[in-house]
């Protein structure tokens, strides 16, 4: 949908950590998520009126968190879309800063590493792929990208273009845990883990939190001149639920980029913050958002610099692939880097002329579906 005065004006993450000892708990990273993100926005936890949390880690309802935190609030959310839980919330929130309902949001995720994730009950995992052996989401993209390597000559070589531009991007990344520089030769020879996918492949969990503080435009105006807009937003559940046959090289984006692109074309795109637990996932979100055809990612991937000095650039803070994967909180992390190049702070990642980004989230593997949500947001800087 188009939005109107919905703003992001502030935002905060933790350092991402993998602790080999005792770690914090998810409590303790989200308010310093949040503590951080009200400090950039120049807020006050009283301007607060509305409050979002993400976490497959945390057992608290929203209600007892933003108690725990300090919050009286007028709206609130626990956002449970598993990768697409950032977009969610802020998406939610959107629609009730748009309505009046609201002033302020605060959205935020976090993680833990030492927290193994609450089973996501899903009854095609149960019944169909438990019983063979299931290994997770390693086997479920390993399948993908082998459909995609079989059905389009797309080869490891393009793929492994991906997760070392982003290992590049990682590099001006102090939050991030992987920053020692990759070349092809090391992704390739990374070991094996669900064929054809590789160490390389798959995202890193680990502990951390990221929050943003979206705002009304009269608010965000009274904060800074330049304002980060919301200007389109779109998602999709369960896309083409009912063809049991379906291209499982194809996903929701195909179902929301026209209304997504409808507003600002993909012409307009300045970079991208595109989900990426694995390098397929973000090939097929190209193919499926429209900027290029079904097949030609490989292709694309060829003909582009991803880095953040490219040009076209994609996930300019590393990504989750180089960063970490907080537990769901995983996408908020784009959300946050998106902010951050539009507000000019991008240090030495900056994306030069940054005025206009993508932002994707995608989440919880179903089976009869290659990923029950997707979801995708462009934001302006003005």
């Amino acid at each position: 949908m188009h939005r109107q005065g919905v703003c992001l004006v502030g935002y905060g993450e933790t350092r991402y950590v993998r602790p080999k000892g005792e770690d914090r708990s998810v409590l303790q990273y989200i308010a310093e998520a949040c503590q951080l993100a009200l400090q950039n926005a120049g807020l006050k936890k009283a301007d607060v009126d509305g409050f979002a949390v993400a976490s497959l880690t945390l057992e608290d309802d929203s209600p007892f968190v933003a108690e725990q935190l300090g919050f009286e609030l007028d709206w609130i959310l626990k956002s449970d879309l598993g990768g697409a839980s950032a977009l969610g919330m802020v998406r939610r929130a959107a629609d009730a800063i748009q309505l009046g309902q609201i002033d302020v949001a605060l959205c935020v995720g976090a993680g833990t590493f030492a927290t193994r994730p609450r089973g996501i009950q899903s009854y095609q995992r149960g019944n169909y792929v438990a019983p063979h052996g299931y290994g997770g989401p390693n086997s479920m993209f390993g399948l993908v990208q082998r459909r995609h390597m079989a059905q389009f000559g797309t080869t490891l070589e393009q793929l492994g273009k991906i997760a070392v531009a982003l290992r590049k991007n990682a590099g001006q990344n102090d939050n991030a845990l992987q920053r020692a520089p990759m070349n092809m030769e090391d992704y390739l020879k990374s070991r094996m883990i669900s064929d054809p996918t590789r160490l390389y492949d798959c995202v890193m969990p680990c502990s951390g939190g990221a929050a943003v503080v979206m705002a009304s435009e009269r608010v965000a105006k009274k904060l800074t001149d330049h304002p980060v807009y919301m200007v389109s937003d779109a998602e999709k559940s369960n896309y083409q639920v009912a063809d049991m046959a379906q291209d499982r090289t194809v996903t929701g984006f195909a179902g929301i980029a026209e209304e997504l692109f409808s507003k600002v074309g993909r012409k307009d795109i300045n970079f991208s913050e595109l989900y990426d637990d694995y390098p397929i996932a973000i090939m097929v979100q190209l193919e499926d958002l429209g900027f290029c055809a079904k097949g030609e990612g490989g292709r694309f991937v060829d003909a582009h610099d991803l880095s953040y000095e490219g040009d076209f650039p994609v996930n300019t803070g590393g990504g989750q692939l180089s960063v970490g994967q907080p537990s769901s909180a995983g996408a908020v992390l784009h959300v946050v880097e998106a902010i951050r190049q539009l507000k000019g702070e991008g240090g030495g990642r900056q994306v030069k002329n940054a005025r206009t980004a993508l932002v994707t989230g995608l989440g919880l593997l179903g089976h009869n579906v290659t990923l029950c949500i997707t979801s995708a947001m462009i934001l302006q800087r003005r």
